[in-house]
């Protein structure tokens, strides 16, 4: 199994003994009870490529992205709550008309098929959907933009570049996000970043 965080406090909230080192094209590189565990730095872009590098390189059977997430208002998820995402959607891959957002694959040049990525669902863990942005939603509009487009409950930076890379090697891939906030404006997002990592310190420590 390959563990894969997108930042360095992400992995150590979920495993504050690690030590992560430099490895491989400036990836960090540490261990958990025997898993391999890199940090891909945030964004779509640098998801892609350090996972791209760590699957070809450390060959895993399986990889398991965790982190932290935003949720849709209207979700019926909260800070702290931890889920596991079954698909994941490329959602700003795209543009925005008057009626909302049309994705370059409706357009004939699609990300990937159905413009998401897939993942095999984590055991007792509620299961939802995500989209995976670079632009986040800072405000209402745009958060109500992307949850109406593919109806995901959750968002984060990095998750469909990840499922893709690991779909593209053949890669049994899971992927597991502990809401930290909501989405939209700034102001109204109420931020719990303590109930999220717990979360996922809990989760690390009973499930691996």
């Amino acid at each position: 199994m390959l563990i894969i965080f997108p930042t360095k406090k992400e992995a150590k909230a979920s495993i504050p003994n690690i030590t992560l080192k430099g490895w491989e094209l400036g990836i960090l590189r540490g261990e958990y009870r025997g898993y391999d565990v890199i940090v891909t730095g945030v964004s779509k872009t640098n998801a892609a490529f350090a996972s791209a590098i760590a699957i070809d390189r450390l060959k895993p059977q399986k990889a398991l992205l965790a982190g932290i997430c935003g949720s849709y208002k209207g979700s019926g998820y909260s800070p702290g709550d931890l889920l596991c995402l079954e698909r994941d959607y490329f959602v700003d891959e795209g543009m925005m008309l008057p009626d909302g957002i049309r994705l370059i694959g409706e357009e004939g040049f699609p990300v990937t098929e159905g413009n998401c990525a897939e993942f095999r669902p984590w055991p007792k863990l509620p299961r939802t959907e995500g989209n995976t942005v670079s632009f986040l939603s800072s405000f209402d509009y745009l958060a109500s933009a992307y949850r109406k487009k593919t109806g995901a409950s959750v968002e984060s930076m990095e998750g469909a570049s990840v499922g893709l890379a690991a779909q593209r090697f053949g890669v049994e891939c899971f992927h597991v996000r502990a809401v930290s906030n909501y989405c939209g404006e700034r102001e109204s997002q109420q931020w719990d970043i303590k109930k999220a990592f717990s979360a996922l310190s809990s989760f690390f420590q009973s499930s691996l």
